[in-house]
């Protein structure tokens, strides 16, 4: 397991000078070279160790209160509808949900609605951000309807995370893929983790060969400009992956058809490292027989 840049080098700079003491003794030992491509992914896995470390990461998330339709009370104190951690305002709000807009108005005066020092405002999801101290929220919008995120730059949950963990790189879990596309515009119902289906866009079938037998993936799209999405299950998700499934971001090919499936960087979902993220699940289309022991892995076995 990889867990930082660091004892990666630290490592190959040991297996290189014990190979190269042994070159001096044995003629038939050689060294041990790394590739391009093997220096490229740890840098990879580096900025994505960083990303989930981050004090506005998913680790940073201390609650998911889903919204009803009408007023919706915020605060710490437990006669809110929804109880914000210790440390917030007894009554820290009031949402105001109708007709598909979002209305807010804080009960305290140390709230401040996107830095500014205003009473009520329409709330916009992903977008206005309403914070106090080291917490903030902001909401999102999903098929069971709005929600308030809320975070927390000094969560507990970022100074004990101890890292990422993966698979040792490997060449051979770089696969050539064919693209094969829709003749006409299709939907993927994704199921979530908060027993909900999502219809995303599909941008066609990946296919691959692994040990001479041909497979394929649905991946989806979230358009030209963004890489496509596989969301897949394989068998070391019983022992050594994240069991719920991992991501797979996949280049759209350049030019044809043709483009590459880097199972190395294969990356958990956000459910594996916080409760209150609204994650997809693979589609059964996407569950593999087979074990892809490539990738990050999972701590939670």
């Amino acid at each position: 397991m990889i867990k930082n840049g660091l004892l990666f080098i630290m490592g190959v700079l040991t297996i290189y000078a014990t190979s190269s003491t042994a070159d001096k003794t044995n003629p038939n030992s050689s060294t041990m070279e790394i590739s391009p491509a093997a220096v490229v992914w740890q840098s990879w896995v580096d900025d994505y160790d960083a990303s989930r470390r981050s004090v506005d990461g998913w680790l940073s998330l201390v609650g998911l209160y889903w919204l009803v339709e009408g007023e919706n009370t915020l605060g710490s104190a437990i006669q809110n509808r929804h109880r914000f951690p210790e440390g917030t305002p007894d009554r820290f709000g009031i949402i105001s949900v109708t007709d598909g807009q979002v209305n807010f108005v804080r009960l305290s005066e140390e709230v401040r609605i996107d830095d500014k020092d205003i009473e009520r405002a329409i709330l916009l999801p992903n977008e206005t951000v309403v914070s106090l101290g080291s917490y903030s929220f902001y909401i999102i919008e999903r098929e069971r309807g709005f929600a308030v995120r809320m975070k927390d730059t000094e969560s507990p949950n970022i100074a004990s995370f101890d890292g990422t963990h993966f698979y040792p790189y490997s060449e051979s879990w770089v696969v050539p893929a064919k693209l094969v596309r829709h003749t006409t515009p299709q939907k993927i119902n994704i199921a979530t983790v908060y027993a909900t289906v999502r219809e995303s866009d599909s941008a066609g079938w990946l296919e691959f060969v692994h040990r001479g037998k041909k497979l394929r993936l649905q991946a989806v799209s979230y358009g030209p400009d963004s890489p496509m999405m596989l969301m897949f299950a394989d068998k070391t998700g019983r022992s050594t992956t994240y069991g719920a499934g991992r991501f797979l971001d996949v280049k759209w090919p350049e030019d044809g058809d043709e483009t590459f499936l880097d199972f190395n960087r294969a990356y958990n979902p956000p459910c594996a490292i916080t409760a209150f993220a609204t994650c997809p699940l693979p589609p059964p289309q996407n569950r593999l027989g087979i074990a892809v022991e490539a990738g990050e892995l999972f701590q939670g076995h």
